[in-house]
């Protein structure tokens, strides 16, 4: 994959390179793998139905970087660790923004996992092949839940949005939040809150203007 060396910061998870991508997505190049985790597909379109005044354009932003993520990784699969959607699969901007997305990228295998977001997710018919609630691949277990997996494999996770302050950085930016046997990864839309964590609960990196900064 091609990158400066400030937007992707390669490591070693139980055994295998994954590279961490400062747009808020992990590459597994054993795989040709792309993985992000809460995409919210729909989150605009719900907020602004309940009258709270959202940025605009927030899910066509997500979409743009993640088709740049795709040309820059030349990903074969896409992978995202649960909440696709969040709220019901209508018809809204969204989903003509996200069916016009799949077009553009028709040889790409999409698979999900179920997030707590994702009831609407079953019979969508968003070009997406659904895995369930957990899937094991390689030494790793893909699920939604930050939970640890019995079997000792390492997990990859979602779910609580995590984010860190940065020294000398205004404001807390989304983290790759790395512990024994875990990873939690950041939610990849911009559009979401976060979940404070600190350094000494695990490794963190942040993703800074779409670049990776090791914290601590």
């Amino acid at each position: 994959m091609r990158g400066s060396r400030d937007d992707a910061l390669a490591m070693t998870l139980a055994g295998e390179t994954m590279v961490l991508l400062g747009a808020r997505a992990m590459y597994w190049p054993a795989r040709d793998r792309l993985i992000i985790a809460d995409l919210h597909l729909g989150k605009e379109h719900v907020f602004r139905q309940a009258g709270i005044a959202v940025p605009q354009g927030a899910t066509r932003d997500d979409l743009q970087r993640l088709s740049d993520l795709v040309a820059e990784t030349t990903a074969r699969e896409l992978w995202i660790v649960g909440d696709v959607l969040h709220g019901p699969a209508s018809q809204a901007a969204w989903r003509d923004a996200w069916a016009a997305w799949r077009r553009a990228h028709a040889g790409l295998d999409v698979a999900a996992l179920t997030g707590n977001h994702d009831r609407a997710l079953d019979g969508a018919d968003l070009g997406v092949r659904q895995l369930g609630e957990a899937w094991a691949d390689g030494p790793f277990l893909f699920r939604h839940l930050p939970e640890a997996d019995g079997q000792g494999r390492h997990v990859i996770a979602g779910h609580v949005h995590p984010t860190a302050r940065v020294p000398g950085v205004p404001r807390s930016w989304p983290v790759f939040w790395l512990k024994p046997g875990m990873t939690v990864l950041p939610a990849y839309s911009a559009f979401t809150g976060g979940y404070a964590v600190e350094a000494a609960s695990g490794r963190l990196v942040a993703c800074v203007e779409g670049t990776v900064m090791a914290l601590g």
